[in-house]
C-alpha cells in the first residue's frame, strides 16, 4: 500500500464515486470480485464480435460494423477512464493498468462492466502528467488498440481519438463536480503535447478542439468516431461531421 494511504485503490475509488460520481462506481474491482473474467485477448474476438453485431441487427437491417465496434470501445471507455482519473486527479494514486495484469469482467450484452485489478496503486503525489499516465497510454490502451485494429476494420486513428475524447471529456466533468485544481491543469496540458519527453508520439494529442456555434463555445472531435454511419444517424455530441450541426437528434457522446 502506498505511503500515507488508508484503503486500497478499489476502496479508495468506492469512497469517490459517490453523489455527482455516483455513475462511476463499480467499474474499478478487485480480484475479490465474484464472477468470470476474461483476460484482454478475448476481446473483440470471433465470438463477441459476432454477439455484439447480433444486438445491432435487431434495430437494423444493414450496418456499417465500423460503427458499432467503435461505438462499442466508446462504452469501455465510459466504463474504465472515469474511475481512473478520478483516482489520478481527485487521490492521487495511479490505478494499476498494464494490459496483462488485469481481467475484464463482461456483462451479458457483451460490454466491459467493470476491470479486475491487482494492487494497491501507486501514489503519484509530485509526479508529472507524463509519468502518471505513462502506464495508461502505452501499457493499457496502446496494446489494447493494436488487438482492437486487427480484429476489426476501426483504425488506430479512430480508436485513439475515441480514448482522447473521453479523456477531456471527463477532466471537463470533474472540473464542473469538484473545480479546478493543479493535478487536474496538468491532465489536461497532456492532451496540448504532440510529444512524450522521450519523443514518442502522444496518441491522444489535441484530439478535441473548441470552435464558435453561433453565440455559444462548442467542442469537436477532431476524428470522427463514426456513429453517424449507423442507419439512424445519430450524432455524437462532438461530430466534427458539418451535418450533425444542423441533426435534430443528438446522442451522448
Amino acid at each position: 500500500m502506498g505511503k500515507g494511504q488508508p484503503y486500497g485503490i478499489v476502496d479508495a475509488i468506492n469512497r469517490i464515486t459517490i453523489g455527482e460520481y455516483d455513475c462511476f462506481a463499480g467499474h474499478v474491482v478487485g480480484r475479490d470480485h465474484s464472477g468470470p473474467a476474461v483476460r484482454a485477448e478475448a476481446l473483440l474476438d470471433d465470438g463477441m464480435r459476432a454477439a455484439i453485431e447480433a444486438r445491432f441487427a435487431k434495430r437494423f437491417d444493414s450496418f456499417d460494423v465500423r460503427a458499432v465496434h467503435s461505438i462499442w470501445m466508446k462504452w469501455y471507455l465510459n466504463a474504465f477512464l472515469p474511475p481512473v482519473l478520478l483516482a489520478d486527479v481527485i487521490l492521487a494514486r495511479g490505478v494499476p493498468v498494464v494490459l496483462n495484469e488485469i481481467s475484464f469482467i463482461v456483462a451479458d450484452d457483451s460490454r466491459v462492466s467493470a476491470v479486475m485489478v491487482d494492487g494497491e496503486g501507486e501514489d503519484t503525489t509530485g509526479s508529472d502528467p507524463f509519468d502518471r499516465f505513462e502506464s495508461l497510454i502505452f501499457d493499457h490502451f496502446e496494446p489494447l488498440i493494436e488487438i482492437w485494429s486487427t480484429r476489426t476494420e476501426v483504425t488506430r486513428r479512430v480508436y485513439w481519438s475515441n480514448v482522447g475524447n473521453t479523456f477531456e471529456a471527463m477532466l471537463r466533468r470533474i472540473e464542473t463536480v469538484s473545480g479546478v485544481s493543479s493535478r487536474l491543469e496538468q491532465a489536461r496540458r497532456l492532451l496540448g503535447t504532440p510529444f512524450w519527453p522521450d519523443g514518442r508520439i502522444n496518441p491522444i494529442h489535441d484530439a478535441v478542439y473548441e470552435v464558435a456555434d453561433g453565440n455559444e463555445i462548442v467542442r469537436r472531435r477532431r476524428v470522427c468516431c463514426l456513429q453517424y454511419m449507423l442507419p439512424d444517424r445519430r450524432f455524437c455530441k462532438a461530430c466534427p461531421i458539418d451535418e450533425a450541426r444542423a441533426a435534430n437528434s443528438v446522442a451522448s457522446c
